[in-house]
């Protein structure tokens, strides 16, 4: 049986490339030298996870979001998302692993929440998923292939769900295949 029609109320939006045939398209700059401008609080902030940044996602959503915010006031067109560390082989070094596809997830919330916040017709805001080259390398034997595939897609799914999903019909439409549902914010 073929998917559905997205609702009507879904967001009607110019895709990244159609913007980008368009002008030129301004990106943020950099999160974690924002996070680190922050007075942010070793236990209660970070939970204990000295510089794990992804991790304010869920602990300080309003700190992320205002870093966001602050790139889109100053002009930017597109946001990263906090999850440039988002991998499992790097959230395990915290013992966040089993919170992979959470803080992606909610990385991507913020972002698209803010971006939806302030785009306006004429003005389309876009977010783009961040995901860092990690801590540990195939090359020097640290990691294997396959663990690191899988770390990065459980990664890149946390991300799809919350910025695809939400933000164009197509991208629902491919989503419940895996797991994502039309309309789910």
């Amino acid at each position: 049986m073929p998917p559905t029609a997205a609702p009507e109320s879904a967001p009607s939006r110019p895709s990244l490339l159609e913007a980008m045939r368009e002008r030129l398209l301004v990106l943020d700059g950099a999160m974690g030298t924002q996070v680190h401008a922050i007075d942010l609080d070793l236990e209660k902030d970070y939970l204990g996870c000295e510089n794990c940044t992804d991790v304010l996602s869920l602990s300080r959503p309003d700190a992320i979001a205002g870093i966001h915010r602050a790139y889109f006031d100053a002009g930017s067109d597109a946001v990263t998302t906090n999850s440039f560390g988002g991998a499992r082989h790097v959230l395990e070094e915290f013992g966040l692993e089993g919170r992979t596809f959470e803080l992606n997830r909610s990385a991507a919330a913020i972002a698209r929440g803010v971006a939806d916040g302030v785009a306006t017709p004429d003005r389309p805001r876009f977010v783009l998923g961040s995901l860092g080259p990690g801590t540990k390398l195939i090359t020097l034997g640290q990691i294997g292939w396959d663990r690191l595939y899988a770390a990065y897609r459980e990664a890149a799914e946390g991300l799809v769900a919350r910025i695809c999903c939400r933000s164009s019909a197509r991208c629902r439409q491919r989503g419940r295949r895996s797991g994502c549902r039309p309309g789910t914010p």
